[in-house]
Parts: C-alpha cells; sequence; structure tokens
C-alpha cells in the first residue's frame, strides 16, 4: 500500500484533471448550476449598467464616449484590488503568472477601447434598443468562432445554424439602424442625418461586438484552470482606468472633471457599481461554462435592452428592431451544450490508483 501510495503522490494530476475531480465532488451546488447563477446576475447587472450609460450618452462624441468608460471602470478597478489584496493576505495566489500579464494587458486595451468605448459610442448613435441586440448578436458570432479556434470548444451544426440566424439577426437590425437612429435624433443635437452616420452607427455596435466576444474567449481561457477570477480581471479593468482615463484628459483636457455634472457622475457610479457586479459575474460564470453558454445565458438582454430602450428613452418599436431581436434569441436557443470533455489520462490515471488503494485497504 505504501508504494501505491507513493507513486500516487509522485504524479499529481494535473491542473484540468483536478478541476474535473473538483466538479464531481458534490459540494451542494453543481458547477452548471453555480455558472448559469452567475451569467443571469450577469445580465440583470449588464442591463442596469447599459441603462445608466444610455442615459449619459451625448451627441456623437467619441471622446465623451471614453471619459464615460473611463469613470466606469472605477468600481470593478478598486473591487478587483481589494480582492487581489484579501487573497494575498490569505496567502492565495493573488496576481496572475508572468507569461499572462501582457495578454492581459493587450485583452484590456481590447476590450476598454474595441469595446466598452465603441460601445458606448454607439448607445448615442443608436440608442439602447437597437445598439444591444446588434452588439451581442455579433459578439456571439465572435466568441464561438474564436472559442473553437483557440480553446477547443465545439461547435455543433445547431450552433452552426445558430450563428447563421444570428447573422442574419445582424442584417435585420442593420436594415432598421436609420428609424432607430430617428428616435435618438429627438433628443441629441450632433447627429448629421446621412447614411454614413447609419454606417457608421452599424460598423461602431458590430466593432463593440467583436472585442468582447474576443475578450470573453481570453478570460475563459484564464479563469477556467487554476488562476481566480480577480487576478485575470484586475489587469482588465485597471488598464481601462489607466489608459482611458489618460486618452481623455489629453483629449478633453483636465477641465472635463468639473464640466461634468453631478448627476452625470450619479448616473456613472451607478453604471460602473453595476458592470463592475457584472464584470465579476461574468467572469464566474465562465469559471464553469463555455464562452457559449456564457453569452447564451447573457444574451437575454437583449429583449431586457429593448424593453428599455422603449420604455425609459422613447426610442421607436420598429418591425426591424422586433424581428432582429426575435432572430437573436432564436438563435440563442439553438445552441447546445458542450459534451463532457473525456477524463484526460492523468486523471484515469489517478483515479485507478485510487481504486487500488481502496482495495488493498480493504484487505487488511
Amino acid at each position: 500500500m505504501n508504494k501505491i501510495t507513493k507513486a500516487s503522490s509522485a504524479n499529481p494530476p494535473e491542473p484540468a484533471a483536478t478541476d474535473q475531480i473538483e466538479n464531481q465532488a458534490p459540494d451542494g451546488m453543481s458547477p452548471v448550476l453555480k455558472g448559469t447563477l452567475f451569467g443571469l446576475l450577469s445580465a440583470l447587472a449588464y442591463t442596469a449598467a447599459n441603462i445608466s450609460l444610455r442615459e449619459a450618452a451625448v451627441d456623437n462624441n467619441a471622446d465623451w464616449a471614453i471619459w464615460i468608460s473611463a469613470l466606469k471602470s472605477v468600481p470593478a478597478t478598486i473591487v478587483g484590488w481589494v480582492l487581489v489584496t484579501y487573497r494575498g493576505s490569505k496567502g492565495l495566489p493573488a496576481l496572475p503568472p508572468r507569461r499572462l500579464v501582457i495578454p492581459l494587458i493587450l485583452t484590456g486595451l481590447l476590450m476598454q477601447f474595441g469595446g466598452n468605448v465603441m460601445f458606448q459610442w454607439s448607445l448615442s448613435l443608436g440608442g439602447l434598443a437597437f445598439t444591444v441586440p446588434l452588439c451581442f448578436a455579433t459578439l456571439l458570432a465572435t466568441g464561438a468562432i474564436l472559442g473553437r479556434l483557440f480553446l477547443q470548444e465545439a461547435i455543433t451544426p445547431r450552433m452552426f445554424v445558430s450563428m447563421v440566424i444570428l447573422t442574419g439577426a445582424i442584417v435585420v437590425l442593420s436594415l432598421g439602424a436609420h428609424q432607430a437612429e430617428e428616435s435618438v435624433f429627438e433628443h441629441m443635437t450632433q447627429h448629421s442625418r446621412s447614411m454614413v452616420t447609419v454606417a457608421l452607427t452599424v460598423f461602431v455596435a458590430c466593432v463593440a461586438g467583436c472585442a468582447y466576444g474576443a475578450g470573453g474567449v481570453m478570460i475563459r481561457g484564464t479563469v477556467r484552470g487554476e488562476m481566480s477570477i480577480s487576478a485575470s480581471l484586475v489587469l482588465i479593468s485597471t488598464t481601462g482606468l489607466v489608459c482611458l482615463t489618460a486618452v481623455a484628459f489629453y483629449r478633453l483636457g483636465f477641465e472635463i472633471l468639473w464640466k461634468t455634472t453631478p448627476w452625470q457622475y450619479l448616473v456613472m457610479l451607478v453604471g460602473g457599481i453595476m458592470n463592475a457586479i457584472a464584470f465579476f459575474a461574468i467572469g464566474g460564470s465562465m469559471k464553469y461554462l463555455t464562452v457559449t453558454r456564457v453569452n447564451l445565458l447573457n444574451a437575454s438582454q437583449t429583449a431586457m435592452a429593448a424593453f428599455a430602450g422603449v420604455f425609459f428613452f422613447n426610442e421607436e418599436l420598429t418591425v426591424w428592431l422586433l424581428s432582429g431581436t426575435a432572430l437573436t434569441i432564436g438563435g440563442l436557443f439553438l445552441m447546445e451544450k458542450k459534451r463532457p470533455a473525456v477524463p484526460n489520462n492523468s486523471l484515469t490515471q489517478a483515479t485507478q490508483a485510487d481504486s487500488m488503494q481502496q482495495e488493498v485497504s480493504s484487505h487488511e
């Protein structure tokens, strides 16, 4: 028995195998249920954040979008560093390994400038009801493709059909871009009523979706192993705070600090807090579920955003919007859950060693 025990301890299972062993251990809540709850919490928090960001949107102004995105990143950065400090005080791994620092910083730049800034800008161009479904349809297709390429997450036939439907949703929503902008024109003054602006609206929203989808794949790749969620997300949020604030001050000057009204600060604070909750919740969800499954849960934002845009901001409820949102939701339900991975050799060997040890013990 001692030989068996030594052999087992000399070859510990790899991190992936350890994760599978932990997932099989009953802890009162299955990993799938945990991931689902985190995903739904993220969708609700993101919807609340989007309503706040829509309220803070000012005309067709990319510089203002940078300033809003910078302020929005403050709560997530604070929470991230508090969690990192707490883990460090407990002697737990707090920061990501050096090999992941540069990839996470690059992910932060992509998600902050390509995702948050573009999304905020698109809110001032096309409104909430139009922008969120268009952005999300692009996000889902991008996440599924990149998840397959870099994380080996399967694209099943149903998932492929789903992506085709989501592409159709993007086309339908794009056809309604002009009508979506008309409802935004009534409350903003810096728009130019031209096809160039319509094309810009579609392009900016799709760029945001692609950036979010690519960033989600990177986050999934880091948190599904042994690294903590806070270790991954703290660099992403800190990168946004530092870089976005620097660019905002360069473009707008320090006077933007007192030109921003108390109401705008309050709205952006609420949006930032909701965004922080959603940011860490989606990271928690990606620890247990595939990128596509997490995005599917988050896609409930599309219906919530359409309702919020019409109800709170008097955005027009068009046939294009209804059809595009319906296609987005329909495409989501076609997506299948990824089948459980086959245990690798190290897990099999560890399981066999444990079984042999139990058999020896039973004969003593």
